[in-house]
């Protein structure tokens, strides 16, 4: 008899071990961020055809908007945009004035710039190696961004 006493206060004890793991809080949601200048094309373009043709949206300022696919691990100079077809584009800031934060893979981002080839020396610029930046020969230079 003692042990069919024992086993359910065993049981009963781990079930109480495990209460204050599963009353534990979700942690808050990130809050919004925007940098750089304001968003204003209200219209994103469709970054499958972006991504095909790039050198047919050459000097157009567009707005891309989809999930963070990666982030620059340096600065944060650099971010791929995905659609919800898996299509992705890289924006980066040329001139590293737009920087967003290196854990903001998988939220959505809607980024505004203009398409245009990376210049000889972002392809050519030395870089530590926490600081790796594709290269790709069309990306959309950001001039501002909204993480939501």
């Amino acid at each position: 008899m003692k042990l069919s006493r024992l086993v359910p206060a065993a049981v009963l004890a781990s079930l109480l071990a495990a209460l204050p793991a599963a009353a534990e809080e979700p942690p808050a949601p990130l809050a919004p961020l925007a940098v750089g200048a304001a968003v204003t094309v209200k219209k994103p373009v469709n970054i499958a055809k972006l991504a095909k043709k790039p050198e047919r949206f050459a000097g157009k300022t567009v707005r891309l908007e989809g999930k963070v696919k990666a982030v620059c691990q340096g600065m944060g100079c650099w971010v791929e945009v995905e659609d919800a077809k898996g299509a992705s584009f890289i924006a980066r800031s040329l001139d590293e004035s737009v920087l967003l934060p290196k854990d903001c893979a998988g939220r959505w981002i809607v980024v505004q710039g203009k398409v245009t080839t990376l210049p000889q020396a972002a392809k050519e610029e030395a870089r530590p190696e926490d600081h790796a930046c594709p290269r790709p020969e069309y990306v959309v230079s950001t001039e501002g961004a909204e993480l939501k």
